[in-house]
């Protein structure tokens, strides 16, 4: 069974909400490089919605990038659009220099407490609630109509608490038109915020340490 990538995103927490992201739309996109040339939408809410929802959404126009921009977080979003693993090489190393340049942005200008590095994969699987059962769970569930699991394992690195998250569920996927059955894995590592401000280079040097956890043989290591 070979896997399928759907996104990666890195979302970035302010230590102080910032109410106009629309004033650093176009720094961040000239930063890197006019990545995101499609026309932007800004949406103007009353100070009483919550500050996680998105004013400024950014993208490109082939689809493949997002970045969406918010008075507490901003966020940028990689598409995989269901490509294969045999891309994975490509993807995250696309993956780590567009975050670079976006931290560098980011960071430049705004001090950041927490971030947060989330993958969503899917694999192809015709009977998936018995492999999520055989390799987590001691009841037998293989009949199962649906299965969500979800648990958190605790690290750490580089003096951060690490919050690995794992969700694994029964799922089915549309691909040009044809659904599948199978599971969707969704891996988050974020870090346990204290009020000091993260540095750009030990973001950077984090991230590229998190993401070998995202690689396909180890996705489909979580469900074989």
């Amino acid at each position: 069974m070979k896997e399928r990538i759907v996104n990666l995103q890195l979302a970035l927490f302010y230590q102080q909400p910032e109410f106009r992201p629309d004033t650093k739309m176009n720094q961040v996109n000239m930063d890197m490089g006019n990545l995101f040339d499609a026309m932007p939408q800004i949406m103007s809410f009353p100070a009483e919605v919550p500050h996680d929802i998105p004013r400024v959404q950014m993208k490109s126009s082939n689809n493949k990038y997002n970045c969406n921009m918010a008075p507490a977080r901003i966020d940028f979003i990689l598409n995989g659009n269901n490509q294969s693993e045999e891309a994975w090489p490509e993807i995250v190393q696309d993956f780590k220099a567009k975050t670079a340049l976006f931290i560098k942005s980011i960071m430049t200008h705004s001090k950041v407490i927490r971030f947060g590095v989330i993958g969503k994969f899917f694999i192809p699987d015709k009977t998936p609630s018995y492999s999520i059962s055989r390799k987590h769970l001691k009841t037998d569930l293989q009949s199962a109509e649906e299965i969500n699991l979800r648990y958190n394992k605790l690290s750490s690195m580089h003096g951060m608490q690490l919050n690995n998250i794992t969700s694994i569920n029964t799922a089915f996927s549309d691909t040009l038109g044809t659904t599948e059955k199978g599971i969707f894995i969704d891996l988050d590592t974020n870090n346990v915020p204290t009020q000091e401000a993260i540095s750009i280079d030990e973001l950077i040097t984090v991230i590229t340490k998190i993401l070998p956890s995202f690689s396909p043989d180890q996705v489909k290591g979580l469900v074989k």
